[in-house]
């Protein structure tokens, strides 16, 4: 069975190359050694190998959101394949294209108490777009249904809304011979689908000379950005955009994006400059305050763009399935009377008052502290670069902190499930493009995801990895289980902030990154701003307590400072 092996795998690699996919992610085994045999050969594909599955379906995922193109994981049988299982949510959620190659013993060997086999039927459940149980390759099947597979999987990912295809792929013994010449079928062309025509008249004319504002969240799309703010422009009406939206950074008009949306639904101003319509764009953004005003809102018109109409409010009063770049390009030019005089101007002196707010509290705050840490990555990151923001606080410290600048930048974030695990592995994927990449990490995030210093090391990729260490969940101080009332102190830090003591610098050095522990902001800033070599580390240890404090300190100012606007 060898040769029909090398044969698919061969033309299945070499479809993949002619429909796109120029990115392979591999981690070692056995049973897929055809698989490697056939990416090896194909001069288009760049290979990149990671010894851990779950940090290689990570990566790939860094990496597609960068190239907005397919990218393909391949593994052995039994539980490598499990280890993909959370990129493969992720992917779902998000919006990513992943092509999930898991090799797998064929059916004689299923169930029979065969090494490293277990049941990888539909083993990512609901969601993929599509999963197909190859049968192994054969003398006469193995060309033709290794193209078919091959075009199936790359249109199945990438038709309508993005997500993960898995292939199973099953491979007798002895799964290669000696090496052969294989002459490769005509490949159909596989376009990508357009988008269908848009009738937004009928929502269009419900913004019509209305007070407004635009809820953007997270969007992979860089076109997005200036086509919300084109419609900002002509609506007149503010942005709160979400970190991950793509608005908040870029050459794109900046006029009518807010910069401290999440401090200003904190404190009241949705309340004070109450809307009269909402156009919300994509999933719900970071701020919690954001949403939860939309979700205690109904009874305000709430327009919904989102591909799959997901509603986690449970407030929108209209919902349009498209994708929202499109949605937004096409309402432009369907708006015939902007909001009235002075709306936008009312928002952008609160949001000044706000910034004035912001500076003068953190101005005043000992360092090291978290807030200046998420602003100072932002602010360090030169043009053109990607930085990958970890879930919990640092996200919430990007959204809350980092304002807005006129430098091109993309900020990831694995949000699709909000996960912790992964964040290193994604950032190391965006680096691959050949971007400046940066991540922003908490320390219980870098403990899940270890292993992608190693990677980095093995990989030669100059990733910047800050580690925020606060030794444990600081997320959890802001939760009501911190209240003394609610948990005793002592329950509360075992099993809650669990403190782990770690220091990462000698762990970061030991796989060979550049490691520093930086308690001085100016040698914080000037690492950020010395461009990366090689991969390296920077951690600042920060306290969790007085990080609560600080948080609340600031969202008392630009309380305080939104009412002296009230008055005013």
């Amino acid at each position: 069975m060898s040769e029909p092996n090398r044969r698919f795998a061969t033309v299945l690699a070499a479809t993949l190359a002619d429909c796109g996919v120029r990115h392979v992610c591999v981690s070692p085994g056995s049973r897929n050694t055809p698989l490697i045999a056939g990416f090896a050969a194909e001069d288009r594909l760049q290979k990149w190998t990671l010894l851990d599955e779950r940090s290689a379906g990570f990566f790939a995922i860094g990496l597609a959101r960068v190239t907005g193109t397919p990218v393909v994981i391949s593994c052995t049988s039994g539980t490598a394949a499990a280890e993909y299982h959370p990129a493969v949510v992720e992917a779902s959620q998000s919006h990513v294209p992943l092509l999930v190659l898991t090799a797998d013993r064929p059916e004689e060997l299923r169930n029979v108490g065969a090494p490293q086999t277990i049941d990888q039927l539909s083993l990512y459940g609901s969601s993929t777009k599509l999963f197909i149980d190859a049968p192994p390759p054969g003398p006469t099947s193995a060309v033709g249904h290794a193209s078919e597979l091959a075009v199936r999987a790359w249109t199945a990912a990438t038709t309508g809304t993005p997500g993960p295809v898995h292939l199973n792929l099953p491979f007798r013994e002895p799964l290669l011979g000696k090496t052969e010449s294989i002459a490769n079928p005509p490949v159909p062309v596989v376009t990508a689908a357009e988008v269908a025509a848009l009738d937004l008249a009928n929502v269009a004319g419900q913004f019509d000379g209305r007070k407004g504002i635009i809820v953007a969240g997270r969007s992979d799309d860089p076109e997005f950005a200036s086509a919300c703010a084109d419609l900002a422009a002509a609506t007149g009406w503010p942005i709160f955009a979400d970190p991950l939206s793509g608005i908040r950074h870029g050459t794109h008009p900046l006029d009518r994006v807010l910069a401290y949306g999440d401090l200003l639904a904190t404190a009241g101003a949705l309340e004070q400059l109450k809307p009269e319509i909402v156009a919300r764009f994509g999933p719900v953004p970071t701020s919690k305050p954001v949403w939860r005003w939309l979700e205690d809102h109904p009874e305000i018109d709430q327009i919904l763009i989102d591909p799959e109409a997901r509603d986690a409010t449970n407030s929108a009063t209209t919902t349009v399935a498209v994708p929202v770049t499109a949605a937004a390009r096409a309402l432009v030019g369907d708006i015939t009377a902007p909001a009235p005089s002075g709306w936008a101007e009312s928002w952008a002196a609160v949001d000044e008052a706000a910034g004035h707010a912001v500076e003068a509290e953190l101005q005043s705050a000992s360092f090291p502290n978290e807030p200046v840490v998420a602003l100072e990555v932002v602010a360090s990151a030169p043009a053109g670069s990607i930085v990958t923001v970890g879930s919990s606080m640092p996200i919430r410290d990007v959204d809350t902190f980092s304002g807005k600048s006129a430098t091109s930048l993309r900020i990831f974030g694995n949000r699709g499930t909000n996960g912790i695990d992964g964040i290193v592995s994604a950032a190391l994927g965006t680096a691959a493009s050949g971007s400046t990449a940066f991540t922003l990490v908490g320390d219980v995030s870098l403990f899940h995801d270890i292993n992608a210093l190693g990677s980095a090391v093995q990989l030669g990729l100059p990733l910047t990895i800050v580690v925020v260490n606060n030794d444990g969940g600081g997320i959890f101080h802001f939760l009501p289980h911190h209240d003394p009332a609610v948990l005793p102190p002592e329950t509360f830090d075992r099993y809650l902030a669990t403190p782990h003591g770690t220091d990462f610098v000698p762990i970061a050095a030991a796989f060979g990154l550049d490691a520093y522990d930086v308690s001085n902001h100016e040698e914080l800033t000037r690492l950020l701003r010395t461009p990366a070599e090689r991969p390296r580390l920077i951690q600042v240890k920060t306290d969790r307590n007085l990080n609560l404090q600080l948080h609340r300190s600031v969202a008392a100012a630009v309380e305080l400072t939104l009412g002296g606007c009230k008055k005013g």
